[in-house]
């Protein structure tokens, strides 16, 4: 079944980018009469191109967490994991973030029970002590912080100076990690929102990468990136760099993945 899958993909999350330089006629630096090498042109376009694959690549690892592959194009579901594999994804939990008068310890509650809804999912899987971790919407992980529980929790630790001022990326409490994510263009985690995962279970996440789109690769496995340079065959006037990779993120076993929404 999962080679299907891949098959499937292998074609839809496939990234390429593209740039190109014409004849060496850039000015060296300092100099009106030197140009530049053009292997230093290439390195910095190249440079450039691998910027933007690797916005691609936290695109994938995102949906990786979700227990989806989606095109970039268009954000489109193109595999969906539960489906694939049969399993009905985890009823999604209620943090109650916004309750003014929250009984004592029920966010601890919340996250303890959260924690042990994954430990029974991962079965032998994981054998030591789970290590969750959620990457938060923005209000999600402001009601957390502002949350009587967490504050008093910080409130005789060294890190009681962070309540003070803007608070960080992270927060840690209930032994789950919490983390304001910021996404990407066009992709991040609903406001209200947080998605669920436990860190450091050898075989739980998984990449697989295609050859590139060339005879050259037929028959190779296949490698994170692929660097070419076409030039240009009919004037020799510039030379087209691109960048290719064919990424396949999969959780192994999506019955561990959680989420939850502030209220």
């Amino acid at each position: 079944m999962v080679s299907s899958v891949m098959y499937l993909a292998r074609w839809t999350v496939h990234s390429s980018f593209v740039s190109s330089i014409s004849a060496p006629t850039i000015r060296d630096h300092g100099s009106e009469t030197t140009t530049q090498q053009v292997q230093t042109e290439v390195t910095r376009k190249l440079g450039r191109l691998r910027n933007d694959a690797e916005a691609t690549f936290e695109f994938h690892l995102f949906n990786g967490i979700q227990g989806v592959v989606k095109d970039p194009k268009d954000g489109a579901t193109v595999v969906n994991y539960f489906t694939e594999f049969g399993i009905t994804p985890a009823t999604e939990a209620d943090f109650d973030l916004d309750n003014a008068s929250p009984a004592s310890g029920a966010l601890r509650k919340r996250c303890q029970a959260l924690i042990e809804s994954v430990e029974d999912s991962l079965g032998g899987l994981a054998a030591g002590q789970v290590q969750p971790r959620a990457e938060c919407g923005s209000a999600f992980f402001a009601d957390l912080v502002a949350h009587k529980e967490v504050r008093e929790t910080y409130l005789n630790t060294a890190a009681a100076a962070d309540l003070r001022g803007r608070v960080g990326e992270e927060v840690s409490f209930g032994g789950i990690t919490f983390r304001r994510y910021r996404g990407g263009l066009g992709f991040g985690v609903p406001t209200d929102k947080a998605y669920f995962y436990p860190e450091g279970v050898e075989g739980l996440f998984e990449i697989y990468f295609a050859p590139a789109d060339t005879f050259e690769t037929v028959n190779t496995l296949g490698q994170p990136l692929y660097a070419r340079t076409i030039p240009d065959r009919d004037r020799d006037e510039w030379v087209r760099l691109e960048i290719e990779s064919n990424p396949l993120p999969i959780c192994t076993r999506p019955q561990v993945l959680r989420s939850a929404r502030r209220t």
